[in-house]
């Protein structure tokens, strides 16, 4: 099988990830060649469309419409700038992860699951991009708000505080508390979420890693079929009083599957499962 990969278009995060793909391809036995238009994958970083990326929608495009399969590589969840993601055709519910499992794996990530919170009493309404494919089939982020806070209203009277995209500005809106994310110390693009949990009652989120976080940090979550803790969240919003706490031990073993170290990439571990 012949990749091609589009390394000039990633994320400033990426650079260290495309030496790790090109040794891994090789260790399975194929072969990766930059920004083939015509190899049997594409490999691309992330769904966004914009900045560097914008141009990786017209390769997500290219590929897609030929059915040739697209490896979206993307900065972990887990383990933000130690894991990477690598999904086939998406980085939600829908792609593809690999076939075989290490039953252990979950035991050795430096994240494990935290027990479910004593509920607060706001409800926290996380955002996303929506100049991503994740996004795709959904209106403008203003209005989306807009439409999800008059919706939640029919069902609940709880406070409403709402978490921008540290890179996207979010107008104020009336009778509503901003949380504006903060960046971590010491990091370069994370930011810390557990102040937003600190009172939340649960989450709402479409599908981007915070979701997964949420979950992750024991805070109930209401997302989109498409996102990653679809499983363990609740997807009637309708529902938002009475916020589920399932079991997530199996999803979090699923979870660990997703996000792989340089070293697992470019040993071919993680590859082998994909290709």
């Amino acid at each position: 099988m012949r990749l091609g990969i589009f390394d000039q278009w990633g994320a400033q995060n990426s650079q260290s990830v495309w030496p790790a793909l090109y040794q891994g391809i090789a260790r399975v036995g194929h072969s990766a060649v930059s920004h083939d238009w015509d190899a049997d994958m594409a490999v691309i970083w992330s769904l966004v469309w914009a900045g560097r990326m914008r141009s990786n929608q017209q390769v997500w495009q290219h590929y897609r419409q030929r059915n040739r399969p697209v490896l979206v590589v993307e900065v972990g969840t887990l383990c933000r700038g130690h894991t990477w993601k690598l999904g086939i055709n998406g980085l939600g519910s829908g792609a593809f992860w690999g076939r075989e499992q290490d039953p252990l794996r979950s035991q050795h990530m430096a994240v494990q699951l935290r027990p479910w919170r004593e509920p607060g009493s706001d409800i926290v309404i996380v955002l996303q991009r929506d100049d991503s494919e994740q996004w795709q089939g959904l209106p403008p982020t203003a209005q989306w708000l807009s439409e999800t806070i008059a919706n939640l209203r029919q069902y609940t009277d709880r406070p409403i505080r709402v978490r921008p995209h540290p890179r996207r500005a979010t107008p104020t809106i009336p009778g509503v508390t901003m949380d504006r994310p903060l960046r971590s110390q010491g990091t370069r693009d994370d930011y810390d979420l557990d102040t937003s949990l600190s009172r939340a009652w649960a989450v709402i989120n479409v599908n981007s890693g915070a979701g997964v976080n949420a979950v992750i940090r024991g805070t109930p979550l209401f997302a989109h079929a498409s996102s990653l803790a679809a499983p363990v969240a609740g997807l009637d919003w309708s529902q938002i009083e009475q916020p589920l706490r399932p079991d997530r031990d199996q999803w979090f073993q699923d979870l660990c599957h997703t996000e792989w170290t340089l070293a697992e990439i470019a040993s071919g571990q993680a590859l082998a499962r994909l290709l």
